[in-house]
């Protein structure tokens, strides 16, 4: 009997399925670094120095756990450091987990990679006023910005990479703008009239790094969704620790199956969720409509796949909070949460599973609610 093993907080579980079940794995795809990207990182840090002048470099990294991404981090600083930039300010961003989760796991994995630069978190440095926005001013001293982020498809924002860094990184802060990606897109508009932005992401397989408009232009083109054929069951991993430390960093992956499954279908959440539901705002929006745009957004994504799929979690959470809240089925391990599914539509059920949701599988002829392009 094949296992199937899925990242759950900082362990694993495994789900055994029967020979004769049709079921299809989705594979990985993320990116290797080889010699070719170690010398292109080392000229882009060269070229960084040549333009720095006197002013410090500000690196922005969004921190969601990803070992190729931290890798690069440290090579990055190391690389800088070779070259006698006088000043590297290392900005770090956990927006997309929960935040104390986020900061303890950014916290560690610096340490554990031997990066002793001190990383400021956003509220350390306080936001000064620039057109019409509030950014930190860390940024707006730098001679450059480098973004570091892996690029994932987004339940919610189609897709995250280094423009939502910038955006919901929590060092810029504007009024009146409702839409998320408006406002990333206004964000990196007016900061980028100011100072050189440039990033560092991965996309698939491959490595981007670069003038940050030329990166953002290839991760625009991509398209991070796969074609699938019909299946009434997808049973799907968040990646462990640190973005299944709650529900709320894990609640976009949901509405990002939502097409990879026929109606009255079942999406399987694989994560742990050790930290409860989530912020307060996250919970407000639950309970009555209210919290931030983007808490409001996911809770709206999150009803509209429950009014014609049926979703079910293997999670620490209470069975009970679940149904109450979601009228959502919860379990303690993979298996059960297979047995279940098997109960619903046989043994004969088309069964689509993924490790960790880094692409967006859409059957064919499914309205792609989103579209996994930002």
């Amino acid at each position: 009997m094949p296992e199937i093993w899925f990242r759950y907080g900082v362990t694993e579980v495994s789900l055994g399925i029967p020979d004769e079940l049709n079921y299809r794995v989705l594979g990985l795809e993320k990116p290797k670094l080889d010699e070719g990207f170690w010398r292109r990182l080392a000229e882009f840090a060269e070229g960084l120095r040549s333009g720095s002048g006197s002013s410090p470099i500000a690196i922005l990294y969004d921190h969601a756990g990803d070992e190729v991404m931290l890798t690069v981090l440290r090579h990055l600083i190391e690389a800088l450091d070779e070259e006698g930039v006088g000043e590297v300010r290392l900005l770090a961003s956990c927006w997309r987990l929960d935040r104390a989760a986020g900061v303890e796991h950014l916290q560690k994995s610096l340490k554990a990679r031997g990066i002793s630069l001190k990383p400021i978190l956003p509220g350390e440095s306080g936001l000064a006023d620039f057109k019409g926005l509030r950014i930190a001013p860390d940024l707006l001293e730098a001679s450059s910005i480098v973004i570091v982020s892996d690029t994932r498809p987004h339940g919610v924002l189609g897709t995250t990479s280094i423009r939502e860094a910038l955006g919901f990184g929590g060092f810029v802060e504007a009024a009146g703008l409702e839409d998320p990606r408006e406002f990333a897109e206004e964000v990196w508009r007016q900061l980028a009239q100011e100072t050189a932005i440039y990033g560092v992401a991965s996309l698939g397989e491959r490595m981007l790094l670069g003038e940050g408009e030329e990166v953002l232009r290839e991760i625009r083109e991509a398209d991070l969704s796969r074609p699938v054929e019909d299946f009434d069951v997808v049973l799907a991993g968040c990646g462990g620790s640190p973005i299944d430390s709650t529900f709320q960093s894990m609640a976009h992956v949901i509405s990002l199956l939502r097409d990879s499954v026929v109606d009255e279908g079942l999406i399987g959440v694989i994560g742990e969720c050790g930290g409860g539901l989530g912020s307060r705002s996250f919970i407000e929006a639950l309970l009555s409509g209210g919290g931030g745009v983007l808490e409001k957004l996911t809770v709206r994504a999150l009803r509209e796949v429950l009014a014609d799929r049926r979703v079910a979690l293997t999670s620490a959470l209470p069975k009970s909070i679940l149904g109450r809240l979601f009228g959502v089925r919860g379990f303690d391990t993979p298996q059960e949460l297979l047995t279940y599914a098997l109960r619903i539509y046989s043994r004969s059920a088309r069964i689509l599973i993924l490790e960790e949701p880094l692409v967006k599988p859409v059957r064919a002829g499914s309205s792609g609610r989103s579209s996994g392009r930002s």
